[in-house]
């Protein structure tokens, strides 16, 4: 009989209750405290800087939790600050794109990089070829939309490169003015932390930089900005293995016969990787790294998947099965002039699998006659 009327009168006293009621105990008081005030924080914050928050937090989460890197985590970092700079640098675009000056400065730019991707892809139809690519306009387009990730790469880098080194300035600019209460002088009333996101900013802008870079070896891409970007490559990476051999001649003269392990581990971290390497004392630890001749490796196979795609695309789609000029069975044919045409023949002896030779055209109306034959592969 006790129990019972126990819990009535506990069910009583709670339906008397209000439900804000269980909420004003010194306890849960402080937590709804907080949680409001995160609320408030997180409401007077913009989409960037709410990106930006997520990635600090997700990277700091990965730092604690999670002792080997993962790729989700370094994907959801990225687009989240991909996401937060184009925010914040798009609107500034279009303001840059509605003046006159801005918008002669930007057709500048697309104007000098759309000439450079147009000689690079001329090149390529040449190198494949051996004529000129005036005669192949198909094939030098289609090597145009071949080169736009290298081309798109390329200006990527270029603009993250000019935040790095405006950033600071910016930084500097906005220390001085604070004082005069003009830190907030480009951005919205109601624009809050701008001196602390500017900084996380440049931090982030930095991470995305590097980011791009290790994409770009691991992907080839980084290699293919026409000769002048792939002589450029080529030799960063030889300077890499040439500084890399150094050191590890270095570590092995100043090792002595009993440090062996030590020399063991000191050569594997040193042994010619790219990347970001932070040394503590005698140990080193690779943030980010790539072999440089696996990167080497890597440009080439991509270079060497464009020369194939686009050597495919000429014999399919560019040559023709049919001319009015003599040719061997099974080949293709690109009339050149009145005179030449380039006969196209697969040879899985060449390296992207078709022979290339500059014939005169034997025709009805010209008939047998001696003319320049030049084998071109």
């Amino acid at each position: 009989m006790l129990l019972p009327a126990l819990t009535s009168s506990i069910r009583m006293k709670f339906s008397r209750m209000k439900f804000s009621e269980l909420f004003d105990s010194p306890v849960t008081r402080s937590l709804t405290t907080t949680l409001m005030r995160c609320k408030g924080f997180w409401h007077s914050l913009n989409f960037a800087q709410r990106c930006y928050l997520l990635a600090t937090l997700l990277f700091l989460l990965e730092a604690a939790m999670v002792t080997d890197r993962v790729n989700w985590f370094t994907g959801a970092l990225t687009l989240l600050v991909l996401g937060g700079l184009a925010s914040e640098f798009w609107p500034r675009f279009l303001h840059v794109w509605h003046s006159l000056p801005g918008k002669a400065l930007i057709l500048l730019f697309y104007a000098v990089v759309a000439n450079f991707a147009l000689g690079n892809a001329a090149g390529m139809v040449n190198d494949i070829t051996g004529v000129s690519a005036a005669s192949l306009p198909y094939s030098h387009n289609f090597a145009i939309l071949l080169s736009l990730p290298g081309w798109f790469f390329m200006t990527s880098l270029l603009v993250l490169l000019l935040i790095q080194v405006a950033m600071p300035f910016y930084l500097l600019l906005l220390l001085l003015l604070k004082p005069f209460g003009l830190h907030g002088l480009w951005h919205p009333p109601h624009y809050r932390f701008v001196f602390t996101t500017a900084l996380v900013r440049y931090v982030w802008s930095f991470a995305l930089l590097i980011q791009l870079l290790m994409l770009g070896a691991a992907t080839g891409i980084a290699a293919d900005a026409g000769a002048f970007g792939r002589g450029v490559y080529d030799e960063i990476l030889a300077e890499l293995e040439e500084e890399s051999g150094n050191k590890d001649k270095l570590k092995q003269a100043d090792s002595a016969p009993g440090d062996a392990e030590a020399t063991a581990e000191l050569m594997q971290d040193t042994q010619g990787n790219f990347g970001i390497h932070i040394t503590s004392g005698e140990k080193t630890t690779s943030v980010v790294s790539m072999p440089v001749k696996d990167m080497q490796n890597r440009a080439d196979r991509y270079h060497s998947l464009q020369q194939s795609a686009l050597a495919l695309f000429i014999f399919e789609f560019e040559a023709d099965g049919r001319s009015r000029c003599e040719h061997l069975e099974g080949s293709r044919v690109v009339e050149l002039n009145d005179y030449e045409i380039l006969e196209i023949l697969p040879d899985q002896s060449q390296p992207q699998g078709y022979s290339y030779q500059v014939r005169s055209c034997i025709s009805a109306a010209f008939g047998k006659r001696t003319g320049r034959t030049t084998d071109n592969r």
